[in-house]
């Protein structure tokens, strides 16, 4: 028993991180959250630590991708038991950096005390980046998009992206631990045992007023852009329906006419809006007699079918750019394919899953970071979950794109809390790459987001609306964009060698 009550702490760690992601989306929580797992594993052996960060990386992992069961039972073709297999496995893989970052705090913390403000958030920083990359990469929830609201602090994003404001919220939760011993060791404090928490508050206080001199002094644009964005809400088991064809394309057809009367220069549909291949010899010119009669550059999301040389066809989950003459005028295949959604990794070895992925698709993966021009503006294109790679996305920016969009079908979420996390991590790549970021989703969140990360408008989730709007061009580039995560590589390479002065210490 004794034994259990040992992880409430950790438990309480990774419960009070769930709340600070939708929903209930209490941002505050994520600056203390932290705390109880910091301070359980204190004077712990490094194995205890180990499994206290796993327990609570569990819990908040649990918490926050619970909706992983409802995508694999309604859309999968998965059972319950299974489904509810596949998060635990998930939430597992997952809580392993959790665990990993405890037990590189405990190891470090008695070779180098008093500077867990300094160790824990370089760690924290270096497994994030590791998550990006590691089997395929799930950046899903980094802590510091908790803060997606806090417009002040989180500008410069522009400098470290993500990793830096997830590293300053460890920071901050590491100084509230040591806070939390001083008040206990009270009697044996020293004056210098408060720089730790010192130096937090000052890079906290520079934080904050960089973020209000960057809000104060907004990038130049190049010119502004109206955009009408259409959320055509198209029940998932429809879209593909031959029965539904007409009515979903004449749904999207009506939302676009209607927004034509707001004279926008571009309108976009979400990912595979158009229930048929490109190029489909009924379908297709229907869209472009569209793009000609509303005299608009219309993009779509659209699946592709291209011939291979030996025989037979490799499908491309696509966006199309149309032309106000009908023409077909850019075209992007999306490079980062969903694992077990799109593709199946190691597939031969892997038979049990292809049911799911005859149920979702089997995809190949494009290779360029294509730049579309609609008439004076280049903008870029993520398709669904390669919104969450910081990397990806800056690869747009740095390409010459004037602004991002960013089209996705989250219908596969149902009424969850995916929606407004999937959303929440595209206000990052705004401000990273200070660029304006239009959000076309199926079913919802559709949003206008500008390059201070404030978002100018957006839908709610199973609605069908037109959202229209004008963003700014940006083509200055930020620190972000210019060298990426230089930051975050800067803390793996600290990190490594704060880990192997600590072993070589240690023995």
């Amino acid at each position: 028993m004794k034994a259990l009550t040992g992880f409430v702490l950790p438990a309480l760690s990774g419960g009070l991180l769930a709340l600070s992601f939708p929903k209930p989306d209490i941002s505050v929580l994520a600056w203390v959250g932290l705390v109880p797992l910091l301070y359980s594993i204190r004077d712990k052996k490094p194995r205890r630590a180990f499994l206290e960060g796993l327990a609570a990386g569990f819990v908040f992992y649990l918490a926050t991708v619970y909706w992983v069961v409802n995508t694999m039972y309604n859309y999968g073709g998965l059972d319950i038991p299974v489904s509810l297999l596949l998060l635990v496995g998930l939430s597992g893989y997952l809580a392993l950096y959790f665990g990993a970052f405890a037990w590189l705090v405990n190891v470090t913390a008695g070779v180098y005390p008093r500077v867990a403000v300094i160790t824990a958030p370089v760690f924290w920083t270096a497994l994030e980046l590791a998550r990006n990359y590691l089997l395929s990469g799930f950046p899903w929830n980094l802590l510091g998009y908790s803060q997606h609201g806090n417009l002040p602090l989180i500008q410069f994003a522009d400098i470290t992206g993500i990793y830096g404001v997830s590293a300053l919220v460890v920071m901050v939760n590491a100084a509230a631990a040591e806070l939390k011993v001083l008040y206990r060791d009270r009697g044996k404090a020293r004056p210098v045992m408060f720089a730790g928490p010192a130096a937090a508050a000052l890079v906290l206080l520079a934080a904050v007023f960089y973020g209000n001199y960057r809000l104060s002094h907004p990038p130049h644009p190049a010119g502004l852009m109206k955009v009408a964005l259409v959320q055509g809400n198209i029940e998932q088991f429809h879209k593909w329906d031959p029965a539904f064809q007409y009515e979903v394309f004449n749904t999207y057809k009506d939302l676009t006419m209607a927004a034509a009367a707001q004279g926008p220069d571009l309108v976009v549909w979400p990912e595979t809006a158009t229930p048929f291949l490109f190029g489909d010899a009924i379908m297709w010119p229907e869209l472009s007699r569209l793009a000609r009669d509303s005299r608009m550059w219309l993009m779509t999301g659209s699946p592709t079918a291209d011939a291979l040389k030996g025989g037979g066809y490799l499908e491309h989950n696509s966006a199309y750019l149309v032309s106000p003459d009908g023409r077909t005028a850019g075209r992007y295949d999306k490079v980062h394919l969903v694992p077990f959604g799109e593709y199946v990794p190691l597939k031969p070895l892997l038979p049990f899953v292809s049911r799911m992925v005859t149920s979702i698709g089997d995809f190949g993966a494009g290779t360029e970071y294509a730049v579309m021009r609609a008439g004076k503006a280049g903008f870029g294109t993520a398709i669904c979950f390669e919104v969450i790679f910081p990397e990806l996305v800056r690869r747009f920016a740095l390409n010459g794109a004037d602004f991002m969009a960013s089209i996705t079908n989250d219908a596969w979420f149902g009424r969850s809390s995916a929606p407004y996390q999937h959303f929440n991590m595209s206000v990052f790549r705004a401000v990273e790459n200070r660029r304006a970021l239009i959000r076309v989703a199926n079913t919802g969140i559709t949003g206008i987001i500008l390059p201070s990360g404030e978002v100018k408008a957006k839908t709610g989730i199973f609605t069908r609306e037109t959202l229209a709007g004008e963003i700014p061009l940006v083509r200055e580039t930020t620190f972000y964009t210019r060298y990426g995560d230089l930051f975050a590589y800067a803390c793996a390479v600290a990190g490594a060698l704060l880990l192997a002065g600590a072993l070589i210490r240690r023995k």
